[in-house]
């Protein structure tokens, strides 16, 4: 009775997926601006206006990074994904990380996988490996932003960075073939196709020049915001990095919400003061999840129009992707 219900919760979450996310997202959004009501009352606001559309210009550049980034995997996994397809396709599933566990985002990735003639285990494998990327393009970016600002960066990034390395490597198909045949073969499992290890370092290093822009992005936004800022690009990148980190690894809490924020808080007021830290941490957060929402109505936007105008082709008639007659690659 308990797993009928929970296949029926599923089911409901699945498809309603649009409405539970945005509710998840004001819902965070109005809590973490709740808490700190007195710190945004007492905050002397001030407003740049050609830095903050510059920072709201950059902040949009990253999902779209992370969706050409999703697409190229499949691609090098020998997927035929089409890139309209895969930038939809990733663009809803993103929205769905506010929930708790973001285990909505391998929901909607399953239940749609024909849009890229995937099996369950391919959404799985390419799922992983974009956590993959996404972690060690932000640990290595971390590390080497704290370097490069004239400072040790904390321990538990570089702890953070090596792990992400070590798995990266780890990964690559001459390492993971050894140590992971006979555990697959013991549970019935095909060994999976896998990225090549220059082919993961490209995507890295794709996910790499979208943590450039957010950081711009997020120089820029406090510049609109604080008047002469006591902190370089450099040095704000690597604490929005690292607070970025903690939320990432700690998977109950919707989109980070909570923990990143009150790292960036503690981290900035170092610089800034409480109060200023208070306010632009919140901004931040408020910056990058309307960029984001912006990002992902534009790519519903563009790609009804192209359907609209019969610029792309409709996808094939649905096929059970479990049964026999299904060809995935």
């Amino acid at each position: 009775m308990r797993r009928t219900f929970l296949r029926r919760l599923w089911s409901f979450a699945a498809r309603r997926f649009r409405e539970l996310a945005a509710i998840a997202t004001a819902l965070g959004i109005a809590g973490a601006l709740w808490s700190e009501r007195k710190a945004l009352l007492d905050f002397d606001w001030r407003l740049a206006p050609r830095s903050f559309v510059a920072a709201i210009a950059l902040f949009a550049v990253a999902p779209f990074v992370q969706a050409v980034s999703f697409w190229l995997m499949l691609r090098l996994l020998g997927l035929a994904a089409r890139l309209d397809e895969a930038l939809l396709l990733w663009m809803r599933s993103f929205l769905l990380r506010y929930a708790p566990s973001g285990a909505l985002q391998l929901v909607i990735r399953i239940r749609e996988r024909r849009r890229f003639a995937a099996s369950k285990q391919d959404v799985w494998l390419v799922s992983g490996y974009e956590n993959l990327a996404t972690l060690c393009a932000g640990a290595f970016v971390c590390v080497a932003a704290f370097a490069l600002a004239g400072g040790w960066p904390p321990l538990l990034a570089v702890v953070i960075a090596g792990v992400a390395l070590a798995l990266a490597v780890a990964a690559r198909p001459a390492f993971f073939r050894r140590w992971a045949r006979a555990l697959l073969a013991r549970r019935g499992l095909e060994l999976p196709s896998l990225l090549r290890g220059r082919e993961l370092a490209l995507v890295i290093l794709l996910n790499t020049f979208g943590w450039l822009t957010t950081g711009g992005a997020a120089y820029l936004l406090m510049r609109a915001l604080v008047t002469h800022p006591n902190v370089s690009p450099v040095w704000l990148t690597a604490v929005y990095s690292f607070a970025w980190l903690l939320g990432f690894l700690v998977p109950l809490l919707p989109g980070g919400l909570g923990l990143r924020d009150g790292a960036l808080v503690a981290l900035l007021a170092s610089r800034i003061g409480a109060v200023p830290a208070t306010a632009v941490a919140l901004a931040l957060r408020v910056a990058a999840t309307f960029d984001e929402l912006l990002a992902i109505g534009a790519t519903e936007a563009v790609y009804g129009a192209l359907r609209l105008l019969g610029w792309t082709e409709p996808l094939p008639p649905i096929e059970d992707a479990e049964s026999p007659g299904f060809t995935p690659r």
